[in-house]
This record gives C-alpha cells, sequence and structure tokens, in this order.
C-alpha cells in the first residue's frame, strides 16, 4: 500500500478526533478539565507539519494538517470563549492569524526546522492534558475531555506512525512513538476519571 494512503487515513482520523471535544464543549457548555495548551500545542503542531509537507511536497502530510488545524482551531476558539471568556472576534483571529505567520517563517526555512519543530511539539502536545487529567484524578473532579476524541486521535497517531515507517520519515517516527505512548497513558487516566463522575 502507498504510504500516502496511510498519512491520509492518520489526518482523517486526528481532524475527526476534534468533533467529539466540539461537541462536548457545545452541549455541555463548559470545558472543565480541558487543556488550552493541548490544543494548542496540536494546533502549532500541525503548524510545523504543515510546512515539513509543504517543503517536502508531500500531499498526505499537507492536505491532512490543514484539516487538522481546521478543527483544533476550533477547539481552541471555543476553549479561549469558555475558559478564558474572549470575544468571539478575537478568539478566531488570533489563532488563524499565528497559524499563517508560523507558516510563512517555516516554510522559508530548511525542512529539518519545521520536521525538528513538528516532532518536539508533536511530543508535546498531549502532555498538559494527561497532567490536567491526573491533577483532576487526584481531586475528584469532573473532566469534559471527550473519550472519543482521545482513542481517535490514538489510532489516528498509530496510522501517522505507520506512514512514517513506510516513506521512511524518523521525525514521523519518533513523534508518533512517543505521542502513541503519551496518549494511550491519557486515556487510562481519563477512562477512571470518567469512571469516577
Amino acid at each position: 500500500m502507498d504510504a500516502e494512503w496511510f498519512g491520509y487515513a492518520g489526518a482523517a482520523l486526528m481532524t475527526a478526533m476534534s468533533l467529539p471535544q466540539i461537541a462536548r464543549i457545545v452541549r455541555d457548555r463548559s470545558a472543565a478539565g480541558v487543556s488550552l495548551l493541548t490544543w494548542t500545542l496540536f494546533v502549532l503542531a500541525g503548524t510545523g507539519w504543515l510546512s515539513y509537507g509543504l517543503i517536502l511536497q508531500a500531499p498526505a502530510i499537507i492536505v491532512g494538517n490543514l484539516t487538522f488545524i481546521s478543527t483544533t482551531v476550533t477547539v481552541v476558539v471555543l476553549l479561549l470563549r469558555r475558559q478564558r471568556s474572549w470575544p468571539l472576534l478575537s478568539a478566531s483571529l488570533v489563532p488563524l492569524l499565528a497559524v499563517a505567520l508560523a507558516v510563512a517563517a517555516l516554510t522559508r526555512l530548511p525542512g529539518a526546522v519545521a520536521s525538528s519543530l513538528g516532532v518536539l511539539l508533536g511530543i508535546a502536545t498531549t502532555v498538559p492534558q494527561l497532567v490536567e487529567s491526573i491533577g483532576r484524578r487526584r481531586a475528584g473532579l469532573v473532566s469534559e475531555v471527550s473519550l472519543a476524541a482521545l482513542f481517535m486521535l490514538l489510532a489516528g497517531q498509530a496510522l501517522w506512525l505507520t506512514y512514517g515507517l513506510t516513506r521512511p520519515d524518523l521525525p514521523m517516527i519518533v513523534a508518533n512513538v512517543v505521542a502513541v505512548t503519551v496518549t494511550s497513558s491519557l486515556i487510562v487516566v481519563e477512562s477512571r476519571v470518567s469512571a469516577k463522575a
């Protein structure tokens, strides 16, 4: 199977993983326990990988991260509105402007810089949520983190890992091995938080 198809499948899952979180925030009118830092890092990681894809001219990376950024920015907008009380215009424009400026800057640099940023941010994305979820579990607090989103994230990361192994693409492999490990841990913690609630 062509490596690009693993990338497209991973991109579809990574894009879709935001939808249950968006639905939960809108339905419950709460974003308690959802890490703004994690979702901001998702946007930044997608920006780094988009830039890397543009430099390499890799269609799956480009398309996948354009769609991923669109849904993760939506979560960031909702979190800025719910957790920080930002006006809708500011909450929408600031993340989009940051993405545009970052892509413009990163695509002018060597591919190794964009891929390094993608690796670092890809590794770091779920760590703040893991810390938040552990703290909420210890305190016996409810969490609005969507388990469906986490399972889709994990499946998407596994597909991107397969993409990296098939190409082979070392930055993609490293980022996703760590990401799969952290996301698996996060699922275990969130399952226990949800079971208590």
